[in-house]
């Protein structure tokens, strides 16, 4: 079933049934996906190089948008190289595609995304899951299914996007040290977002990112569109030579591409786009725990407002639209049984803007 209907009118507006709302919503960290310099830059790039790169990137299709796209990303995440292609969703398919023969045993944490455990059944491997974040059960899980000389590869959601929890990778590292495995990180909604600079859960985690694969995309932080991989000049060779799902797809759009260019680097001009959104996020989830929500300890931007009462969430509901904000209740996989009110905090949102939202949501206790 689809979601509600809206149009954006504004960078934190939409129009919801013929009303005006303030969207403290969606997964567009910093809205650059209304920045009129990114729509500006589409709108030249349709001109100047049309739509489609009109084929594979491995026959007719490789354009020079593309590459630089890839040497654009690998810059900020400060890789040999990188793939980019349609959708976030084939990150780790093709990724699983190009690695899956390197390792014997797949260990899956169970809340993963829904990319993962499709590409994890393509590949016809064996997986163990592990109960959610739990490290003490990812050793357990890997003591009891994991032979002498096996190597593992361990895959996990870098940052959840139900609640904004995060991946302990620290502690996943700790644990294969023993071992001779890494980790594959879909960190889609740490990209541009977490970290110092916004290289992601490895970096705020200050794991080392030779034990990590990172598959991401460019739809979040970033604001645009198309899927990542970042890494070694070897592991995207390896992606280019065995992965179906990257030889027989047409390239990313080039006008999507030429946003991709102009989002990253409006990105590193405007660093504090990243840590000044980490520090906001910190002040107001403090604020919410003061009046009694539990909210993670992380610098996501995610609010997870959870009343498992559905007369308290329609109370809720009503007061938030009263109160010109736009009511954003899910019920996405991984979600709280019941579903939860997701409040994304965005780095352009104003403080008047988030004390709505705080204030709006106290009056409801």
């Amino acid at each position: 079933m689809l979601g509600p209907e809206i149009n954006f009118t504004g960078r934190n507006q939409i129009n919801y049934e013929g009303n005006d709302y303030l969207y403290l919503a969606g997964i567009d960290y910093h809205r650059m996906s209304t920045n009129p310099i990114i729509a500006n830059t589409i709108c030249q790039a349709v001109t100047k190089y049309g739509i489609s790169p009109t084929g594979s990137r491995i026959t007719t299709g490789n354009h020079i948008l593309l590459n630089k796209l890839e040497q654009k990303v690998a810059d900020f995440f400060d890789t040999d190289a990188s793939a980019v292609y349609t959708t976030g969703y084939l990150s780790n398919l093709i990724m699983l595609q190009a690695i899956a023969d390197d390792f014997d045993i797949f260990i899956m944490d169970e809340g993963s995304h829904s990319s993962l455990e499709s590409a994890v059944k393509i590949t016809g491997k064996k997986v163990i899951k592990f109960k959610f974040l739990d490290a003490q059960h990812l050793q357990e899980m890997i003591e009891q299914h994991v032979l002498p000389q096996s190597k593992v590869l361990v895959m996990t959601d870098g940052v959840f996007p139900a609640r904004g929890d995060m991946a302990p990778l620290e502690d996943y590292v700790q644990i294969l040290s023993k071992y001779d495995g890494k980790i594959l990180v879909d960190d889609a909604h740490a990209m541009a977002v977490i970290g110092p600079t916004g290289k992601g859960t490895w970096e705020e985690k200050g794991v080392d990112k030779e034990m990590i694969y990172q598959t991401g995309t460019l739809s979040k932080g970033f604001g645009t569109l198309g899927g990542v991989i970042t890494g070694s000049a070897e592991l995207i060779e390896k992606i280019q030579n065995k992965s179906s799902a990257y030889v027989g797809s047409t390239g990313l759009a080039l006008p999507l591409a030429a946003a991709g260019i102009r989002s990253i680097d409006y990105l590193l001009d405007n660093p504090d786009l990243i840590t000044g959104l980490q520090q906001r996020t910190l002040k107001l989830k403090q604020r919410f725990k003061e009046i009694g929500f539990e909210m993670p300890n992380s610098t996501v931007p995610i609010f997870s407002i959870t009343y498992h009462d559905e007369e308290r969430n329609l109370i809720l509901r009503d007061l938030l639209l009263k109160n010109g904000i736009y009511p954003p209740f899910i019920n996405y996989p991984g979600s709280p049984e019941g579903g939860h009110f997701r409040f994304i905090l965005t780095s352009d949102a104003t403080e008047e803007e988030i004390d709505l939202l705080f204030n709006t949501v106290k009056s409801s206790l």
